[in-house]
């Protein structure tokens, strides 16, 4: 059944789309709203812009889990692991093969086994190795990704659009964690689009200012763009 379900996603090593996030986190809640352009491959290299008129607000590439992000409009750079620039702007610890198998549908990386568990003729509860389990029930005939756990988190699968989610919602309230409530709409969706090497890097002007990890989560830089269509 996860086979067949996961076929398309599970051969996607080029996932290119508009995404538009909205969330918050921590105990105060602190909001972000941002439209992006992405890049991401099952090598782990990613491409994130959140444009604005003019200059961009937010650039981020890299390969291989070290990523570069620049603030263009405050002329600062960071340099760090791409789960650490993506958990300072979102709460979120994941690299760009993590992003990329939730927002496909395929929820992890495939584990050499898998137990399941059938509860009637129409759900299905399926451990997929590492702690990650995916919650799937039969509409109309056919099988679909309804929810699924992973690094403690719950991913919630709320519409689709062809062979691929497009309402991706991932929240934690666990005891003892940041809660975290992060929404994501897929749009404009292309699978396994050639792209040139230099998509995943950025050329760091000179004049730009280095900032820390803790700079970022202090700017949170993806609150300021709501007015980003």
């Amino acid at each position: 059944m996860w086979r067949d379900l996961t076929a398309r996603c599970s051969s996607t090593r080029v996932f290119v789309a508009e995404i538009r996030v909205d969330g918050w986190v921590g105990p105060t809640r602190q909001r972000f709203s941002a439209a992006l352009h992405s890049a991401l491959t099952r090598e782990n290299d990613v491409y994130l812009e959140v444009p604005g008129p003019g200059r961009s607000f937010v650039q981020m590439a890299g390969r291989a889990e070290r990523a570069v992000l620049l603030l263009p409009r405050d002329e600062r750079v960071l340099r760090a692991p791409t789960r650490d620039i993506v958990e300072a702007l979102t709460g979120l610890k994941w690299d760009a093969v993590d992003l990329l198998n939730v927002l496909s549908g395929c929820v992890t990386a495939a584990g050499a086994a898998m137990t399941g568990v059938s509860y009637g003729e129409d759900q299905v509860s399926l451990e997929l190795g590492d702690g990650a389990r995916a919650w799937i029930r039969r509409v109309d005939g056919a099988w679909q990704l309804e929810a699924a756990t992973r690094d403690g988190l719950l991913v919630e699968y709320r519409a689709r659009e062809g062979a691929f989610p497009s309402d991706v919602r991932v929240s934690d309230a666990s005891p003892g964690t940041t809660p975290l409530l992060v929404t994501f709409r897929v749009s404009q969706l292309q699978a396994n689009v050639a792209l040139e090497p230099a998509v995943f890097t950025l050329k760091v002007p000179d004049a730009f200012v280095p900032m820390t990890l803790d700079d970022l989560r202090s700017v949170r830089p993806l609150g300021d763009v709501k007015r980003v269509p």
